[in-house]
């Protein structure tokens, strides 16, 4: 039975520190009632409520090998792929990694583009790889996707 892989970070480590950081600074501006006091709240409540945002749509990063069928997730919705219809990978630089985008051909003929985080998650790019050269080999990789193969075969994570 296929399970999806694990998150490569410890989200809940942030996520506490930014809620307490923003308890002591709520605390502090409630308090000390200085001029000013409720807008500065609100800010700080403002900007915790977008650092935890943050922090929830990396945790929606998903990515399970079933076969030849490819199950990913960026942040809502899980979309399959099956090996067959997958065209094109293209590589594009996050500030965790390189992640890719999957050009996919729909049941319709229509080409879609559908995101692998897989920086995001522990084992992503070897078990994208994988997949790719033994389920769906006639998919074409740009500069920047075949880089990373020939990275992961030289390390020995892929063959």
């Amino acid at each position: 039975m296929p399970h999806p892989l694990e998150q490569s970070y410890n989200w809940r480590t942030p996520a506490t520190f930014a809620s307490i950081a923003a308890l002591i600074c709520v605390g502090v501006l409630a308090r000390g009632r200085v001029n000013g006091w409720l807008p500065a709240l609100v800010l700080v409540v403002v900007l915790w409520a977008l650092v935890v945002s943050v922090i929830y749509l990396r945790t929606r990063a998903y990515l399970m090998v079933d076969g030849s069928r490819l199950t990913v997730r960026r942040y809502r919705k899980l979309t399959t792929i099956e090996a067959a219809d997958l065209i094109a990978v293209s590589q594009f630089v996050t500030p965790n990694g390189p992640s890719y985008r999957l050009s996919v051909r729909g049941p319709d003929g229509q080409t879609t583009r559908v995101v692998a985080p897989v920086a995001l998650l522990r084992g992503g790019h070897s078990a994208l790889f994988t997949w790719i050269l033994t389920r769906a080999p006639q998919a074409h990789l740009d500069k920047g996707s075949q880089k990373t193969m020939a990275l992961l075969k030289t390390r020995g994570l892929i063959r």
